[in-house]
């Protein structure tokens, strides 16, 4: 893409010309905004971008993962009675609904058990999508009114299949209230014919709260929306973002300490080291570098502590 009319908008920490390589060369936009989790993806937009555009054919970028997001959920237990054998019965309760609702993927997609620096209580940080779904929806994009009716549908689909997983979480740990459930991969109708389109974004008007993890050892932070959030397209950042591809990743893995890992973060035997090395700690950007990118666009309101992790079921 090189538009020279289309406002650009960078909170994340790249240079804006590397940020223009990542987008589709025949995207036609009035403004794009990175946030702090921007990097490139298999997706046509890079994750981490909110786009505005009256693009005829603008369905073909709003495609991949439809309905992704985190769901953020709060027990009444205490992180002291936190049960192992539990967790891994959740493992093997995830691994039996695999292409089913409550089914947690691969990927990126991830359980966390968490601590608040708050209070003692045990937080669940779910974070998955439409997974299969989301292949109903591609072929349809030269069709308006069937797309945007199978994506809604895939969008739904994904907020059952995180309640459902929710509802396992229920049936070994107890009651869990839902703090927060917000999609990533959407996109907006806007009057004049704009749409926005947000890819590993959360839509975020003022005052409400989100909620940015970094990776599977380090912090998350649920932030509260200020005034400027407009200048976004009111949209926040899902995450930090990776700092180097899952290619990349491969080559660092070997020399990783699992081990002071898994000392840390509790993460079931079945879940090998091979299967985690593209999601290991330092594929992903720092927690506070990308909070001072954002600190006129949010307040830190909470945060947690990681202990329990479950990924690549």
């Amino acid at each position: 893409m090189r538009n020279y009319t289309t406002k650009l908008l960078n909170y994340s920490a790249e240079y804006s010309n590397l940020l223009y390589s990542w987008l589709p060369h025949d995207l036609s936009a009035e403004v794009v905004v990175f946030l702090p989790d921007a990097c490139p993806g298999k997706s046509p937009l890079p994750t981490g971008t909110v786009v505005k555009t009256k693009q005829s054919n603008w369905r073909k970028f709003a495609v991949s993962d439809c309905g992704c997001g985190m769901l953020l959920g709060k027990s009444l237990v205490k992180t002291q009675d936190f049960d192992r054998a539990l967790w891994d019965q959740i493992y093997k309760d995830l691994k039996a609904n695999r292409g089913k609702l409550g089914d947690l993927g691969s990927g990126n997609h991830f359980l966390n058990a968490y601590e608040s620096y708050s209070n003692d209580l045990i937080y669940f940080l779910i974070h998955t999508g439409s997974r299969e779904e989301s292949v109903f929806v591609e072929p349809l994009v030269d069709s308006p009114e069937r797309f945007d009716a199978e994506f809604i549908r895939v969008c739904k689909w994904a907020e059952e299949n995180r309640l459902s997983i929710a509802a396992m979480l229920e049936k070994r740990f107890g009651t869990l209230d839902i703090v927060m459930d917000r999609n990533h991969n959407s996109f907006e109708m806007l009057q004049d014919n704009y749409v926005i389109i947000r890819k590993g974004a959360v839509k975020l008007m003022p005052g409400e709260v989100t909620i940015i993890p970094s990776n599977m050892a380090d912090d998350a932070v649920v932030v509260r929306a200020t005034g400027e959030i407009e200048s976004t397209l009111h949209s926040m950042s899902h995450g930090t973002g990776r700092i180097m591809s899952r290619s990349q990743a491969k080559a660092h893995a070997e020399s990783y300490d699992y081990e002071t890992l898994r000392d840390r973060i509790y993460i079931p035997d079945e879940i090998s080291n091979h299967s985690i090395k593209t999601e290991a700690p330092f594929c992903y950007r720092d927690l506070d570098s990308c909070l001072k990118l954002i600190d006129n666009l949010v307040v830190e309101v909470e945060r947690f502590s990681p202990f329990a992790y479950i990924g690549h079921v």
